[in-house]
């Protein structure tokens, strides 16, 4: 990991995300914003292009499809990007060849794209790393109510199952939906120290988990670790 510290902050969008998968670490760094010394952070929604975005089948007039969200870059403008946070849900299922190589590509550096500092999953947006390749050879957790949509994703990869969240390297990866959140601070603690993340943890009148292993959906859907295969 490099020593320079990130200012410049991505998500991920595809049509059918999990809110809330973005929306936790996102809320974090809203708040780390505030205090001095982090005001000059940038923020982008990268996706593959500048349509609308929506939580849910966006063919559908539903709740869900009201909920709209505008990319402000696409992969092809390639914006410098830090860290980029990759949140899962059902848009996920299925192959997705441009996310799956944004996703690669922005990691590694390679076509034009800035290398990252870090990348950080939350819930099922494992899927989308493993796919990538990027997870081959390192340990990374999901969502234990789709761990085996997330473990036989990347067989590469040595899933830990009794984690609410992973890093191995610079790669992070959370469990489920609000873990977002405990995986993002996590992160923000090694990055730029307790003292900070105390400050925002305050701001967010957050409840942390207590620590990578406080994981209690693990044991409710009966998880296991799944090692890579050879």
């Amino acid at each position: 990991m490099s020593n320079a510290k990130p200012k410049a902050y991505g998500v991920l969008l595809y049509q059918d995300f999990e809110v809330l998968d973005a929306a936790g670490p996102i809320e974090a760094l809203n708040c780390l914003v505030r205090f001095p010394g982090f005001e000059d952070l940038t923020f982008s929604y990268v996706a593959k292009s500048k349509d609308v975005i929506v939580p849910g089948p966006s063919t559908q007039d539903n709740f869900r499809a009201r909920q709209q969200y505008l990319p402000s870059h696409t992969f092809a403008e390639k914006p410098e990007i830090d860290v980029l946070i990759v949140p899962g849900g059902m848009g996920m299922v299925g192959d997705l060849p441009e996310l799956q190589d944004y996703i690669r590509k922005a990691y590694r550096g390679e076509g034009g794209y800035k290398k990252l500092h870090s990348i950080i999953s939350v819930c099922t947006g494992s899927v989308l790393m493993a796919r990538s390749g990027i997870l081959d050879g390192q340990r990374a957790t999901g969502n234990k109510d789709a761990w085996d949509v997330v473990t036989s994703s990347g067989p590469k990869t040595h899933w830990i199952a009794q984690a609410r969240w992973t890093n191995s390297e610079n790669i992070w990866s959370t469990s489920g939906v609000s873990a977002g959140a405990d995986g993002m601070l996590a992160w923000m603690e090694e990055v730029y120290g307790s003292e900070v993340v105390d400050k925002v943890v305050d701001t967010m009148e957050w409840i942390r988990a207590k620590g990578p292993e406080d994981d209690p959906f693990a044991v409710k859907h009966g998880c296991q670790d799944v090692l890579p295969q050879a």
